[in-house]
Order: structure tokens, then sequence, then C-alpha cells
């Protein structure tokens, strides 16, 4: 046996006489004393042990093949190894074999699942694929047939026209699968017949110059004569057309597409060359894998099985000849297919002598692909399906994003019949940009589109805050749960599969629409009681950021450390005696509108008005920090006395105080901070937004032991302010509080560089 047996081998086994027995015999190898042998049985190491003196090396066997092997040794003495030992050692060794097979067996095992796995996937993608390729054309050729059977009356040309390509397209896609299918099953049996290669590839070009001119590129041909080939017409002319079609779709408007037919050494050469915009360099040597189809288009429907270059390479192939590609991403891509003249390299069973002629007539299944590149426009596409007389103008913009011309054209002409004003887009990336600039009522789009598919655009559209509430419709050949669920999360409002026809999207859309218009009233009388409710004691930026719901407010009761602030004004009562009733409740009015300005504008909270007094929170309901707390409401105080000052100045003005005899009113304040419970107090029926604890109570003592024209705080205030904006107060025992409580006064005006 050679030394190859063990390639994961830990110990050398190239000159180790040991392992090498082994390996020869099969057998285990017994050594009492390693001095007794000769010198190369000694100079070596075994596995992670270092040099034994004696030692039994038994093989591990498995199909008649050593597999490795498991040593017992003796470090420094001679052993007479026991029948015992070696039989005790043969039967470890056969156990470890077997778990090493059963080992092995379960990685292989392993391997051929990851394998299935693999195949299963390319299987289920290749399906999903062909599903729709299959349900487009069947959308399109079913959706007109059932508008004109509903209406009882005739297709219009248009649709006509559509139908009829779309059953053009759906046959191409059969006939590929067939093809495919019989190369498979050996029954696609070539008949070669001697064939002009100049002549056949000029005719085939010829049906494809009018779509490049329509579609503004330059065909050319460099055909030079060449030696008799022997093709099967009806397979090959296959080769050719796939190859000018996929240069058509690649290739930009402007570009140039160059057909060349010449001889070179003993081949003949048939070339397509195109300046598209090319593959990239790791899809290359896919791009003859069934089911393989090469991205990177700027403006190509994606559409096809990935079956094209497939039947391409084998047809060619059959024919006893090659292909190869060559591409610069961004600059365009060449194939070559290398024929061999004449017939000696063909079975001759399968050569006939009598020349064809080309059938023209399958040009026309063969190039519906192209004809639907023809019949696409920039800008809003726009249709014959009647929709100059729409009977009525819903006012809802709809938005249709569709990669293939037809079914973008048959959706937009179902909605404008319908009343709809209709945009489009022909991907998920020009979809995007076009909601921006119009900002549809609603989006209907399909799913698979190049550079950004459906999925793509939904996601972009939920995350930009003008466009995340837009309903979206997606039209899909993918119905399986996987890309339902996809959808769904990433904000999905529909699904059409199809094929579908006219009444369900129309139902699908109005729907949709009814069900924004009744979800924008409920948001607008939301906003309404939730704006009407807050701006009585909230300030109105938090108002607007509960509202637009970027502020959660949790009112459920609850103990917080909150600053309390309570104000009142010395003298109402008396002058409100000295006033008539309505011009006492303006002046009133006109107080507390001035008061819950200062409040609001340093972040506070009116937590309610009694007569002429003000409760106000701070830290309640959005969080605040302690200090900041104390910041805003001697912010506040001193505001309030600042707008006292100038109400009296007007009063005095407008003569309030003459039938008083009095200068003006004096404002009092006393502000606490402490813990109380606050949130939402009352029943369903009525409930307020308040405070309530000794905190509150004790603001309001302070209130009352203040003198006019001042503000009286707790020491809990005072310990966040600096000793010269306080003066400090003699200890007060407030009524209704049980231990004595700290006081300070506020200086009026604000200490600079604090």
């Amino acid at each position: 046996h050679s030394t190859l047996e063990l390639p994961h081998s830990s110990a050398p086994i190239k000159g180790n006489p040991i392992l090498q027995r082994m390996l020869q015999t099969q057998e285990p190898v017994i050594i009492s004393d390693i001095h007794d042998y000769p010198p190369e049985y000694s100079g070596f190491d075994l596995p992670l042990r270092g040099r034994s003196r004696s030692l039994m090396v038994v093989p591990l066997l498995a199909d008649g093949k050593s597999i490795g092997s498991i040593t017992l040794r003796e470090e420094d003495k001679a052993r007479k190894w026991q029948t015992s030992e070696l039989e005790l050692a043969k039967s470890v060794a056969a156990q470890a074999a077997i778990a090493v097979q059963q080992s092995r067996l379960y990685q292989k095992t392993l391997e051929q699942a990851e394998r299935l796995l693999e195949l299963d996937k390319q299987k289920t993608e290749f399906f999903q694929n062909i599903s729709h390729e299959f349900r487009t054309p069947i959308t399109l050729i079913q959706g007109p047939l059932e508008s004109a059977v509903a209406s009882k009356e005739g297709l219009s040309y248009s649709q006509s026209t559509i139908a009829l390509r779309n059953s053009r397209r759906l046959l191409r896609l059969v006939n590929q699968l067939l093809d495919l299918q019989r190369l498979d099953a050996g029954r696609m049996q070539p008949t070669f017949r001697p064939c002009d290669l100049v002549d056949f590839v000029s005719q085939i070009s010829e049906s494809f110059r009018t779509y490049c001119e329509k579609k503004g590129l330059k065909l050319i041909d460099n055909l030079q004569e060449c030696p008799t080939v022997y093709l099967d017409m009806e397979k090959f002319d296959k080769v050719v057309y796939n190859l000018l079609s996929n240069a058509m779709k690649f290739t930009p408007e402007g570009g140039t597409i160059s057909i060349t037919v010449e001889s070179i050494g003993n081949k003949c050469l048939l070339q397509v060359k195109d300046t598209g915009i090319g593959i990239l360099k790791e899809q290359i040597p896919h791009l003859f894998e069934r089911f393989r189809q090469a991205e990177g288009s700027e403006n190509r429907s994606y559409e096809g099985t990935g079956l094209g270059l497939a039947l391409v390479k084998e047809l060619v192939e059959i024919h006893g000849g090659n292909v190869t590609v060559e591409s610069e991403y961004g600059k365009g891509t060449t194939f070559n297919i290398w024929l061999s003249p004449g017939s000696n390299h063909l079975a001759p069973e399968c050569v006939q002598d009598a020349p064809v002629e080309l059938n023209k007539s399958r040009a026309s299944v063969e190039l519906a692909d192209l004809e639907l590149i023809e019949s696409e426009d920039d800008g809003e596409f726009s249709t014959d399906f009647n929709t100059q007389d729409a009977a009525v103008k819903t006012g809802h913009t709809v938005l249709v994003v569709d990669d293939n011309p037809d079914l973008r054209g048959y959706v937009s002409g179902i909605l404008r019949d319908n009343g709809y004003h209709v945009y489009t887009a022909r991907n998920g990336a020009e979809g995007f940009r076009t909601a921006q600039q119009v900002q549809p009522s609603l989006i209907v789009t399909d799913l698979m589109m190049p550079l950004v598919t459906g999925l793509e655009m939904i996601g972009m559209i939920r995350q930009e805050a003008k466009l995340k509430g837009i309903p979206i419709v997606l039209l899909t050949a993918k119905i399986d749960e996987e890309t339902r669920i996809s959808g769904t999360e990433l904000g999905a409002d529909a699904y059409l599969a199809k094929p579908f026809n006219d009444r369900e999207l129309l139902a699908e859309v109005r729907n949709l629409l009814s069900l924004k218009e009744n979800e924008r009233r409920v948001l607008e009388l939301n906003t309404y009681l939730t704006e009407s409710v807050l701006q009585r004691f909230l300030p109105p930026a938090l108002v607007q950021k509960a509202a637009g719901g970027d502020l959660v407010l949790d009112l459920r009761p609850e103990p917080r450390l909150i600053t309390v602030l309570f104000s009142d004004i010395v003298g109402f009562t008396q002058l409100s005696n000295t006033l008539r009733s309505r011009k006492v409740a303006e002046l009133l009015n006109e107080y507390l509108e001035t008061m819950t300005r200062a409040v609001f504008n340093n972040g506070g909270t009116v937590d309610k008005f009694m007569g002429d007094a003000i409760l106000a929170l701070f830290g309640a309901p959005e969080e605040l920090t302690p200090n900041e707390q104390v910041r805003r409401s001697i912010n506040t105080a001193r505001a309030m006395l600042r707008g006292l000052d100038e109400l009296n100045r007007r009063w005095r003005e407008q003569g309030i105080f003459d039938s008083d005899g009095r200068n003006g009113l004096q404002f009092r304040c006393g502000i606490h901070q402490g813990t109380a419970v606050v949130g939402m107090f009352g029943s369903a029926e009525r409930a307020d937004y308040t405070a309530i604890g000794p905190s509150v109570n004790i603001a309001a003592r302070l209130q009352q032991a203040a003198t006019p024209g001042s503000i009286l705080i707790s020491a809990a205030v005072a310990d966040y302010l600096q000793d010269e904006e306080i003066i400090k107060g003699s200890p007060l025992e407030l009524k209704g509080v049980d231990e004595t409580v700290l006081t300070f006064m506020v200086t009026p005006e604000v200490v600079a560089n604090r």
C-alpha cells in the first residue's frame, strides 16, 4: 500500500518502517524492544508522544483498507506483549474503525443533503421564474378577453395586438422548455443539411433591421464567404435569434450591433458583437448555465427564464461547434460561435445532402420579445384603451410601476378608463423618484423588476416621511408564503396575483383608497381631539410632538419627582367687587393668558386654574432633570412677575384702579420640589391631568406665606440655585404639613453669568 492510503495521518508515514509495515500487511506490528531492531526503527516520532522502547501498533480496518491506527507503548523499558492485550487492542481498533466510518458516512450524508438543498433551491427559483414568465403574458391575453366577454364586445386593435404579441411570447417560452426537455431526454434528433452560412445569417439579420431602426441602433453586417457548413436550420436559427435579441435588449439607443461571418483557419466564425452595457466579470463563468440571468442592465426588462443562452450552448454543441463570450462591463459583449465546415464531424445517419430553406414564418415567434421593446414609450405611458372619454374623474392619482410595457399599458388603461390620473415608471428606482415628485394617492407595482425590485421600492417608500402612508398594491406571479410575508413586512397593503382582470384590480384600488380616506378622517379627528385636550395644559411644542406621534404620553397615575409652582394675586377679590362681572372676566382671562404664556414658554404644564390662582408642574408629563425643573420654574415665576407689571401698567392706563384707589395688583408665588402622584384622575366620563400629594400642598402653603410681590421657595428648590439668587427666610410651620419647612426668597431679576 502506498503512503497515500492515509492522507490525513498526523504522523509522517514516509520513512516510518513500522507504519509502512502495518499498511502493507494490514496486521498489528508488535515490538517488545526497539533496541533489537535496526537503527531506522528508532529514528522516528509517534504522533504527540515522542520515542518509545516497546510498542504495539494496531490498524483500523474498514472495507479491507487501513484507515488509521492505535498505538500502545512503553517509553523506557522492554515489554513482552500478552495475547490478551493484543486481542483487547484489536477489539478497540475494530470499534474505533466503525466509529470513524460512521463519522465519515455522516459527513458525506451532510454534504449530500446540502447539495440536495442547493439543487432544490435552484429548482424552486426556476419554477418561480417560469411562473412569472408565464403569468405575465397570460394576464395580457386573459384580461382583455375577459373584458370583451363581459361587455359583449370585440377587442380593440391595440388589445388584439397585445394579446397576439403575448401569445407569441408564451409560445416561445414553451418552445424553449420543450427544446431543453428533448435535449435532456436525447430526443432532439437533428437533421443536418448543407447551408450557405452567409445567406442564412443575412436573412435573419434583415428581419432584425426594422427593430434596430425603431430603437435607434445601428446594425452592421460583415459577411464574408465561408465553406459550406451543415446545419439543422430549425434548431440553429434559434441560436442566431437568441444572440441578436439579447444584443438588442442590452444595447441602449445610439449603440451598434455587428454581425460577422468569416473563415479563420479550418473553422467558420459567426460573431455577434454589441456596444451595450456588458456583463459583470464574475457572471461570465455562469452565463451558459440553465436558469441563470446576467444582470446589470440600466434599461432592460430582465424578463426571461435564464434558458436562452443555455439553449444556445447546447444547440451549438449538437452541431459539433462551441461558443465563447468576451465582455467588458459598461462597454459591450461579443459572442463567438465556431463551426467546422463539411459533415465529417457529424453522425452520418443525421446528415442529408438535400438543402432546405429557412422558415421565415417562425420569426414572429422568435422576435416576440423585440416587439415588446418596440412598444415602449418614454415618459407617461399612453395606450389606446378609450381613455379619452373616462366618464368620471375620481380625483385620485395612481402610479403604475412595471418593467413590462404591455402590462404597464394594460393596467394604466384600466385605471384611466375609470377616472384615475395615471403616472408610470419602468422600474423601482424610477418609481421611487416619480412618487417623490407627484406623491400619488396609490401605487400599483410589479414585484420582479430591474435595478430596484418592487419589494425594495416599497421599503424605500415606507422610510420616506412624505410617502410612507401611500397604499401599495403588489402585482406578482410569486404568490408563495415567503414572498407574501416579505411584502407585508416591508409594507405592501394588498396582493394581486397574475393573471388578474380589470374588476379585481379596480376593486382592490377602490377598497384601499376608501380605507385610506377613512384613515385620514380618523387621523384628523384624533389630531383635533388630541390637540384640543392637550393644549389646555401642555406647551404648544409638546402638543405638536404628541399629536405627531413624536412624544409618547403615559398619563396613568404614578409617583414621580416634580417641581410645583403655585401662584396667586393679592387684591383681585376686592377689585372685582368694584367692577362689572363682564369686565372682571375680561381682566381675569387677560391675566391667565399672560401667566399661561409664561408657563408654556418655559416648558411647564398648567395643571389647573382656581379663580386667579394657577398650579403649574415641571417634569410632567415631559421628563426633566431636577435641576432643569428648578431652572424652568424660577424663570416662569420671574416671567409672571414681569407679566403682571405690564398688565398693571395697561390697566392703570385704562382706569381700572380709579374706583379701587390702588396702584395695581400684587403677585405671590410658592415653589417646591418633591414626589407626587401625577396622571389622569377622575372617571370615564370626566377626568383631569393633575398632581396629588404633600408636595402640592407645600407649594400652595408657601404661596400663602409669601409676602406680596415675592417668590418663596423651599430648601429642596434652593439647593439648585446659587447663593446670590436667594435670600434665606425664616423656617415656617406650614398649615397641613407636619414638619418645619426651610424657606428662601428668590431675587426677582435674573442673575447674570450663572
